[in-house]
């Protein structure tokens, strides 16, 4: 995956203005098109992709808002989470993607099989970018600036 990496720090140097968020839309909803145009299924499956996609823009602004809190409790000095019931977040999602999988295959939707996969695969993904790209650097960065 550092590859992926590496796109993205080219593409940001090109094009400063892009953010990685965009980067990330741009390849889902050409993913998310290209479902929608293979399987065939008129209007009905480009409200799939459509719903899909937002779905995920929502994702990646929740994505974003967990990491800056995760790094303000880490910076204040807090060893806990303030939100009880966090410790069950990861196990509702994936009980919850795992049943709409199986909804998803019964019905023959396409466009939402492949945000089932989106969804799985997303949290990893930002777990590995931050690994590479903390949020306190880019903090730092802009402190320096």
């Amino acid at each position: 995956m550092k590859f992926i990496l590496k796109i993205i720090d080219r593409i940001k140097k090109l094009h400063p203005k892009i953010r990685t968020y965009h980067i990330e839309e741009g390849v889902v909803l050409i993913s998310l098109i290209l479902v929608g145009i293979f399987a065939g299924k008129g209007p009905i499956e480009w409200i799939g992709v459509l719903a899909v996609f937002f779905t995920f823009k929502h994702t990646i602004i929740s994505e974003r808002l967990q990491e800056a809190e995760a790094e303000r409790a880490i910076r204040d000095g807090l060893h806990t989470v303030t939100v009880e019931c966090y410790s069950k977040l990861g196990q509702n999602f994936l009980i919850k993607e795992v049943l709409w999988f199986g909804y998803f295959v019964l019905l023959g939707a396409w466009s939402a099989l492949a945000g089932v996969v989106i969804f799985l695969l997303y949290p990893t993904w930002r777990k590995y970018y931050r690994k590479h790209r903390p949020l306190a650097d880019r903090v730092n960065r802009k402190k320096k600036l």
